[in-house]
């Protein structure tokens, strides 16, 4: 599959946990995601998957990356990145990496269901699912026509465009 012929190319051998979660998921949004551990907080924006939207190997084109022993698995709303170890004591672990450090690692967990276990997800507002005719209705029957601008519609638009769709749903690897 997808996986193994990443492994290939890149010569590594993915832990088995981040394994099963690339077949099941192949990665995906993550909106409303919080990550906190001891000494760490930050957001988990997306996790990323292989010939996707968010593609790993796309991060790997980055330089930082060479002679790291870990892959870019996703990343914060801030440019920072989460990576997996691949080698060695650290296979496995997940480390952030902060941009404007030079992508420095940080380990913030042993394993990826550690992470996972760490984040915490809030819902998808039901307001963000309407579209940006039913918003502009609900404002004008509200009386606040007034408010609605050519750049809150663009905004409606793309977050519409985003979550309307978008099934949310808890890891289980």
């Amino acid at each position: 599959g997808r996986v193994n012929g990443l492994e290939r190319k890149l010569g590594i051998e993915l832990d088995e946990e981040y394994r099963k979660f690339l077949i099941k998921y192949n990665g995906g949004d993550t909106p409303n995601t919080e990550v906190k551990t001891k000494g760490f907080s930050s957001d988990l924006r997306h996790l990323f998957g292989i010939n996707a939207k968010k593609n790993i190997e796309d991060y790997l084109q980055i330089p930082v990356w060479e002679n790291t022993k870990c892959v870019p698995i996703g990343e914060d709303s801030y440019g920072n990145c989460y990576a997996i170890g691949t080698e060695g004591i650290e296979k496995g672990s997940v480390f952030f990496c902060d941009h404007e450090k030079g992508f420095d690692r940080f380990k913030i967990s042993d394993s990826f269901s550690q992470l996972l276990k760490t984040c915490k997800s809030g819902e998808i507002k039901p307001l963000a699912r309407r579209s940006p005719e039913e918003r502009e209705a609900d404002l004008t029957a509200r009386g606040k026509a007034g408010n609605i601008t050519d750049g809150l519609r663009e905004i409606w638009k793309q977050e519409y465009e985003k979550y309307k769709d978008m099934i949310q749903e808890k890891v289980i690897l």
